[in-house]
């Protein structure tokens, strides 16, 4: 049996080993959610869209057109007959909408609610991902547990084995009980050896998620991550005020809205405030320089274009009700998710009491079995039955805990405030922060 004391030893260097620099949930995300590829796509819309604002706004302010022109020009009238000249064109127009029927300002309304809609989706996939990590992390620890909950389980049938062999070289113990404990031995083995094996699935992961090689003893995360909702009605009242798919669905409403006042302002005329000056040179005939100055105010009225302006309306009509069935959609979604969430850290809380129970009754049973194997009073079967149990009662309490967090973070998740739970900020500037600050209160009033 040198291989299972080679084993054995084996493990005991590596669980007296020095832990490296351990690191936490929040500040493991912190240092990742800037890089996180899913994360800078939603930034990155959410910027583009901030600039389409802006492209929407320049439709308030004038616009200031150049030409130069030159070529060859044949003109006849009566009086001259064939005319070919070289002509030669400079105009500089100035154009200022002075009335559009409300298009501008419903583009520019518009292109604020998709920005706030990005700026809720860049919300909702930041609390993803963070979610996303947060089980990353929390089953890494719940794999280092059990590792360490096996490789315990391995050095105490070691015990046993050692304890067993010798009895049985001092005559006192049976051959069978030699085999037996060899057999349970081996079973200890193969259940370090796929814990290990399930350690570096959790290792593999973490980094497939947080782009980087996790550090060794992660840091423990604390029973109760955050302060959740009293009740499941305070955790629905704030799911639908606060959670980003809401504020996406909302601000998808408005901009369809916006949408339909915009092609409701083809039925009305647009006037213009126009300014041009014209520098010529051999126009129209007439052979040497010319200027014009011209100030005009133009107004400009479709009267007839196929119907396609009352399509168009339409149109926006159809994209409205879509949003708001859309919106009513995501609110049952996000509730029965919450619910389920909720549901899951109830009795997980509730089953962790008699999980913990159950292990301390385990290992009481444990060592008095150990006391009386000692003295002839059990069997080597019941000692590893005994063995066994606390084995499975420890792994049961871990995975309970592990999960009943995981379950703390889908309620938080749920409710749209596990960023704020977690003191995580967007990866915003503060510039950016301020000003869509200022774009949802202007929303709001």
């Amino acid at each position: 049996m040198k291989s299972h004391l080679f084993y054995t030893l084996a493990l005991a260097i590596a669980l007296a080993s020095p832990a490296s620099q351990a690191a936490g949930l929040r500040q493991s995300i912190v240092d990742t959610i800037d890089t996180n590829p899913v994360v800078v796509r939603a930034l990155k819309s959410y910027q583009a869209i901030g600039e389409e604002v802006r492209a929407a706004e320049g439709g308030y302010y004038p616009s200031v057109d150049a030409t130069l022109g030159y070529g060859y020009e044949w003109t006849k009238t009566q009086n001259s007959g064939d005319v070919e000249l070289n002509r030669r064109e400079a105009r500089l127009n100035l154009s200022q909408m002075l009335f559009d029927g409300g298009a501008t300002r419903a583009e520019v309304e518009r292109q604020e609610a998709r920005m706030r809609s990005a700026f809720s989706d860049l919300r909702d996939v930041s609390e993803d991902y963070v979610l996303e990590a947060g089980r990353a992390y929390l089953e890494l620890l719940r794999r280092e547990q059990l590792l360490n909950s096996a490789k315990d389980t391995l050095l105490n049938h070691v015990r046993i084995y050692e304890q067993i062999k010798r009895r049985s070289e001092s005559g006192m113990g049976a051959l069978s009980s030699i085999q037996q404990a060899e057999g349970r031995l081996a079973l200890a083995e193969v259940n370090a050896l796929a814990a290990e094996n399930d350690m570096r699935d959790a290792q593999a992961n973490y980094e497939r998620i947080f782009g980087v090689p996790a550090q060794e003893n992660l840091e423990p995360v604390a029973t109760d991550i955050a302060v959740l909702p009293s009740s499941l009605e305070e955790a629905q009242r704030i799911t639908t005020d606060k959670h980003p798919v809401m504020g996406v669905a909302q601000a998808d409403i408005e901009a369809a809205i916006s949408q339909r006042e915009a092609a409701q302002s083809r039925n009305y005329p647009r006037l213009d405030f126009e300014v041009e000056r014209r520098w010529d040179d051999n126009l129209d005939g007439q052979p040497g320089p010319s200027e014009d100055l011209s100030a005009m105010l133009r107004m400009r009225y479709n009267l007839y274009n196929g119907g396609a302006d009352a399509a168009r309306i339409r149109r926006s009509e159809h994209q409205l009700g879509e949003a708001q069935a859309i919106q009513r959609d995501a609110l049952r979604q996000t509730r029965q998710s919450l619910e389920l969430s909720w549901s899951a850290f109830e009795i997980l809380g509730r089953q962790m009491v008699f999980l913990a129970e159950h292990l301390s009754s385990s290992e009481k049973t444990r060592d008095a079995y150990q006391k009386q194997f000692d003295i002839g009073q059990r069997t080597l079967l019941d000692l590893l039955d005994t063995e066994n149990e606390v084995f499975s009662a420890r792994n049961q309490l871990a995975e309970a805990q592990i999960d009943r967090q995981i379950a703390q973070l889908r309620v938080l998740n749920a409710t749209g405030t596990l960023l704020d739970a977690l003191e995580i900020t967007l990866p915003l500037s503060e510039g950016q922060l301020d000003g869509e600050r200022q774009t949802m209160a202007a929303a709001e009033r």
